[in-house]
């Protein structure tokens, strides 16, 4: 460890004057799989299938699966809606193709909602995931709204959109990071995707994020430094001063399975930030419009060098938009705040010659105080009559055709 995180410290002194290109994107979505029936199907058969054209891969859960886009120029913005419409459509064919004579209907809301999610041992046949589970079965139960459940349970039932976006060189992607996590409870509340969960609406506003962070004992989440990072090396200490789930001595380890809000990513050639804090997002307009969000607002935030938030202001900021979103309450007032990031953002796009082609949709949400999760929350109190699987079925159903059609939720 020692080694390597000197090796990496004298490679980001190096790097110090570097200019790569910023901004390019890169976008992992987990997804999961159920029958018309809310019940969990295996994605393995259809993993292999879409494996054949594009980079998907196996995620914690049997039923779990994740598509990977390759880096794209921020100027091409409008190829990552192109690419997942395309990857949609090619989805929908190919389950047609694996599961013959069935409806099976990928969920694309961040949390699963099958009420038979946690019946059997769903977890995918990886060493790694089968050594965090077998860590996390030693880890309390969590409640939420008088449900327990074992914390080595919530990672099968739990997916996300993560972000990258490649830093122009260390000290650029230092304040990437330090901006970003000032996104963040904003990211949060207009990102939510679902109050649906193993067949219960639950009365947080963002349950999928409450539970990941207790199933990991809050080790992870919101990232656990002192103060606004100084320099990239910084962050090398903060990794490496991390005990893994196996007592890890790889630094690479380390920063993998960090499970944090935000983290650096060191493991290539170049500088980048990942996100991890948004749920799925239901259309490809919808991701887009959140992409335009964070390289509007960083690009312009850190070209003015505007004023960071007190850390501990965006903490509590963080755990009351998670519980009550719109109606949270805290120092600051989070609908204002996210008004004005978004302006910001509109600003910094500008700034870049990009469109802001879909931020609009954010926009909205905010005007009406709204998100992807209270939409599914209306869905339910309107469908739900007495019969919890078929409720499930008609709402994941009637958002997979959004999905399809690229028609955002709100």
């Amino acid at each position: 460890m020692a080694d390597q995180t000197l090796g990496l410290k004298r490679r980001i002194q190096d790097d110090l004057r570097r200019l790569d290109e910023i901004y390019r994107v890169g976008v992992e979505i987990e997804i999961c799989l159920l029958d018309d029936k809310s019940l969990p199907v295996n994605a393995h058969t259809l993993i292999k299938e879409l494996s054949t054209k594009y980079d998907v891969d196996h995620e914690y859960g049997k039923c779990q699966f994740e598509v990977k886009t390759d880096p794209i120029s921020m100027h091409g913005l409008s190829s990552v809606n192109v690419f997942f419409e395309e990857f949609i459509d090619y989805l929908s064919v190919a389950i047609k193709k694996v599961y013959k004579n069935r409806n099976i209907i990928p969920v694309f809301l961040g949390g699963n909602p099958s009420p038979d999610i946690f019946k059997k041992k769903l977890i995918t046949r990886k060493e790694r995931y089968l050594n965090i589970y077998e860590l996390q079965k030693k880890f309390p139960k969590i409640e939420i709204d008088g449900q327990q459940f074992k914390s080595c349970d919530i990672a099968t039932a739990i997916q996300g959109f993560h972000l990258h976006l490649q830093g122009l060189n260390p000290v650029y992607t230092t304040y990437m990071f330090n901006y970003i996590l000032n996104l963040l409870p904003s990211a949060i509340l207009l990102g939510s995707n679902s109050r649906l969960f193993a067949g219960k609406l639950f009365s947080l506003y963002e349950p999928r994020v409450y539970l990941y962070d207790h199933s990991e004992q809050q080790n992870s989440g919101f990232p656990a430094i002192a103060k606004y990072l100084d320099r990239i090396e910084d962050y090398v200490d903060y990794i490496a001063s991390r005990p893994g789930p196996d007592s890890t001595n790889d630094y690479f380890g380390l920063e993998k399975d960090r499970h944090d809000d935000l983290r650096i990513r060191l493991n290539s050639p170049y500088y980048r930030v990942e996100t991890r804090i948004m749920s799925v997002q239901p259309t490809p307009k919808e991701m887009v419009a959140m992409i335009e969000f964070f390289i509007g607002f960083l690009y312009r935030s850190i070209l003015e060098g505007k004023p960071l938030r007190p850390l501990s202001s965006i903490r509590e900021e963080r755990l009351a938009v998670i519980r009550t979103g719109y109606n949270s309450k805290t120092h600051f007032n989070i609908s204002e705040t996210a008004k004005t990031q978004l302006h910001v953002a509109k600003k910094g796009l500008k700034d870049l010659g990009l469109g802001p082609e879909f931020i609009g949709i954010l926009e909205k949400r905010l005007e009406n105080k709204t998100s992807p999760g209270e939409y599914v929350t209306r869905l339910w109190d309107s469908n739900f009559n007495g019969n919890v699987y078929q409720t499930v079925s008609e709402i994941i159903q009637h958002v997979w055709d959004k999905t399809k059609n690229n028609s955002p939720l709100l």
